[in-house]
């Protein structure tokens, strides 16, 4: 009773908790899944953003910064930029100024930004100089007014309407002077110019410079330092190039690195050679995804560092996969204890009918004897016929039907049913039990193959163990094919003794094998229902195999069905 009890609190244990597991699981990856969509969606809004400020900006810059290193240069030195000073507002000059003489107090030098005019029909290089001084990174010259250019040493005024070039040159060093040489060249001092800022007048179209020098923007020459708060969240800068892919123009974006031009060009190269608008790509250690998208005659690449939405995605998983499993931890808790209230109503249940077996068992054997007897005497004296015949008859598969009700009975008093537990050799019990029924089967005409290990030692009741190799044999016998073999074995394996009897049932369903184990089951198939029997044979076998702690299983394969019992030896 308690190997039941135990089975079904089991049983409803384990479904709960997997039920449980599964919602919990569902949960999770409804809950993953939504917000994989909303990050989704967050960075279909950043690219979105960018795309819009990026189309905006195409047509409307109003600074562009220049590395010079990239820059051409003429015969002279001079480095040119494909702009012209007439859309200038002013330009930046980045540098570095240093002096080896430490005892020089100050220390200054310069160049100048040389631009073409026409006057006359003569064509010139005037410009505007900038000076560098001690300290000083970068200098800004003004190009609102030509009041005041140089030509040479001397100073001359001319006219926006006089600028022709489209172009102005940066020039290198021309002059440098400190402290300890005020009027000559000081050859201690040394500038270099790393790159430039261009401030427009108004809006321009960064087309017109398709094929040339590489402009850098971030997003604070976009936004006017308000930059979207959405944008802060990750990583993301873009690329503009012509239609011929050569690139225009690269937008730092948020990145705490400027992207060079080289890295720049490496990855325009590797999407073209990818033919994909869109994907993803490594950089500096992290997944970018890009898109392309086209802007009139120039295309724009937006990347998107996706490592923050991983991360950020792995994180929530790992999130709810341990609340997930502690939540289920509790709850299986609680159905554990659930379950012993749960079954209780089972255990009186149980308990009520084990005690109602017993009571019927013991208070029909003495009417049932009584029968017996008093059919006997009726015989006696009045001679026998087809009545007391089949009154005699019927009492006898009463009494047969007590006497198993008694035993299953019996066994489910564990406690007591153990106190006849003596060590012996169940191999010496298996093969007498075997020895009983070969009259039977040369009167069936059906064939015993059997196969008994030797000497497999066992702590348990003879009587029991020899009443279930009679239950499994007596069954095969009942129910096998006509003239067909019953294989027999038992086998030590492991730790474990065990028993199988096979044979052949044609007759034999799926359906009913899971049910053949139940009490007062009968097959409702016509041979098998033929046979007599209360049903309660293979319910015995299995409280004799749990009693010695042990398991049975039935199989059908291809009509051969297999009972397999497994005894601890140990």
């Amino acid at each position: 009773m308690n190997s039941s009890l135990k089975k079904l609190r089991k049983k409803y244990v384990v479904t709960a908790s997997i039920i449980v597991f599964a919602v919990i699981f569902i949960m999770i990856i409804v809950i993953n899944l939504l917000m994989r969509i909303t990050y989704q969606n967050e960075e279909n809004m950043i690219e979105n953003t960018i795309k819009q400020a990026a189309v905006s900006h195409i047509d409307q810059p109003y600074t562009e910064h220049f590395e010079l290193c990239d820059a051409e240069k003429t015969e002279a030195g001079e480095y040119i930029i494909p702009r012209s000073v007439r859309d200038i507002s002013s330009i930046t000059v980045y540098g570095k100024i240093s002096c080896r003489d430490k005892s020089a107090i100050w220390y200054s030098a310069g160049g100048g930004l040389l631009f073409e005019t026409t006057t006359k029909y003569t064509k010139k290089m005037v410009y505007k100089d900038y000076t560098f001084n001690k300290d000083t990174m970068n200098v800004s010259i003004d190009f609102n007014n030509y009041d005041i250019v140089k030509y040479g040493y001397s100073t001359v005024s001319v006219s926006e309407e006089d600028i022709t070039g489209d172009y102005f040159l940066v020039s290198d060093t021309w002059w440098k002077n400190s402290s300890t040489i005020p009027d000559g060249t000081d050859e201690n001092v040394s500038l270099s110019i790393s790159a430039i800022d261009i401030c427009y007048k108004e809006n321009r179209t960064i087309s017109a410079s398709s094929g040339q020098l590489v402009s850098h923007i971030s997003f604070s020459d976009i936004f006017d330092e308000n930059i979207p708060e959405i944008l802060n969240n990750t990583g993301a800068f873009y690329l503009i190039t012509d239609n011929k892919n050569q690139l225009v123009s690269v937008n730092d974006g948020n990145l705490t690195e400027a992207v060079t031009n080289s890295d720049a060009k490496d990855y325009i190269s590797r999407i073209i050679s990818s033919d994909k608008d869109s994907g993803k790509m490594d950089k500096d250690g992290f997944i970018y995804s890009y898109r392309v998208c086209s802007c009139g005659d120039m295309n724009l690449i937006i990347f998107i560092n996706d490592n923050f939405i991983d991360k950020a995605a792995r994180k929530l998983l790992w999130i709810t996969l341990t609340i997930g499993i502690l939540f289920w931890v509790i709850l299986f808790i609680l159905i554990f204890i659930v379950s012993g209230y749960v079954i209780k109503p089972v255990a009186k249940s149980m308990e009520q009918q084990k005690q109602f077996i017993s009571n019927a068992s013991h208070e029909l054997k003495t009417p049932i004897t009584v029968i017996s007897t008093t059919i006997d005497i009726i015989g006696n004296k009045k001679g026998e016929d087809c009545w007391t015949e089949g009154i005699r008859e019927q009492a006898k598969k009463m009494q047969h039907l007590v006497s198993e009700l008694l035993d299953l009975s019996r066994l489910l008093e564990v406690h007591t049913a153990r106190k006849n537990f003596t060590e012996n050799d169940i191999s010496r019990i298996v093969s007498n039990s075997l020895l009983y029924f070969e009259c039977m089967f040369f009167e069936t005409e059906k064939i015993l193959n059997q196969y008994v290990e030797e000497d497999i030692k066992l702590q348990c009741d003879e009587t029991k163990i020899s009443q279930l190799v009679g239950i499994l044999v007596d069954n095969a016998l009942k129910y096998s094919d006509d003239k067909s073999e019953i294989r027999f074995t038992l086998t030590r394996e492991n730790d474990n003794a065990v028993m199988r009897c096979s044979n052949i049932c044609s007759d034999i369903s799926s359906a009913d094998v899971s049910r053949l184990f139940e009490r007062f089951y009968r097959s409702d198939n016509d041979r098998i229902h033929e046979q007599e029997g209360f049903g309660l044979g293979l319910s015995i076998a299995q409280a004799i195999t749990e009693l010695h702690g042990g398991t049975i299983k039935a199989e059908c394969i291809d009509k051969t069905i297999t009972f397999t019992v497994t005894l601890p030896v140990k």
